[in-house]
């Protein structure tokens, strides 16, 4: 498995006089349409659903970064990303991993079965994306990755946004296609205690973790 960060944890990277922080939330299937359903609420953990969205800032801006590492027997493809509310202005780039094609805005404009969710889930203006045709080929598969970069509000920083995540005033959804067993269902970012941790790094980039 890759992961940013274990779930739920800050770090702040310093980095040639630049500080990254950065924050990792599980995808937590919540819709019951399958196997994998959880009939409305994110379900337990599972060690063969492996989905996460990495979330690190950048000048003005924060990058949303979904990776997909599900066991191949639950197979699994993330087609669309959502975001409810928060502290975002508008999309600024996305940014395609190596076979994904991911582009703003998403059809459907809302997350399927979100209404299950308290309160419902509501895509902010068009803050989505979603994987161009053919849409399995083009989604984030097992072991691909995509990046929605967003600009901030005036005034908005990466604190705001993490502390968002965790009281839910900011939201994060993601449509699960083609499972295993055939069906399709729809995921959220679930935040985890955070825990702080300082690293002084004389390098670029994000740390990267694997085990």
């Amino acid at each position: 498995m890759r992961r940013l960060l274990t779930g739920g944890c800050v770090v702040l990277l310093a980095l040639q006089g630049a500080t990254v922080q950065a924050a990792s939330y599980p995808l937590q299937i919540f819709t019951d349409n399958g196997q994998w359903g959880t009939g409305g609420t994110p379900g337990p953990y599972d060690p063969n659903l492996d989905m996460w969205v990495d979330v690190y800032n950048g000048l003005g801006t924060v990058s949303f970064e979904f990776h997909n590492e599900n066991d191949p027997s639950v197979e699994g493809i993330i087609t669309d990303v959502y975001f409810d509310d928060g502290t975002l202005l508008g999309i600024s780039e996305v940014i395609n991993g190596p076979g994904v094609l991911f582009t703003p805005v998403a059809t459907p404009g809302d997350l399927p079965g979100g209404n299950l969710l308290y309160p419902p889930f509501e895509t902010t203006g068009q803050f989505s994306a979603d994987s161009d045709p053919p849409v399995p080929h083009n989604g984030v598969n097992i072991g691909e990755w995509v990046i929605i970069r967003f600009d901030l509000m005036p005034g908005g920083t990466i604190d705001d946004v993490i502390a968002e995540l965790a009281d839910g005033t900011l939201r994060i959804g993601a449509r699960i296609q083609a499972l295993a067993d055939g069906s399709s269902e729809s995921a959220i970012a679930v935040p985890e205690p955070a825990t702080l941790v300082f690293f002084a790094l004389g390098m670029l980039g994000v740390l990267k973790r694997r085990w």
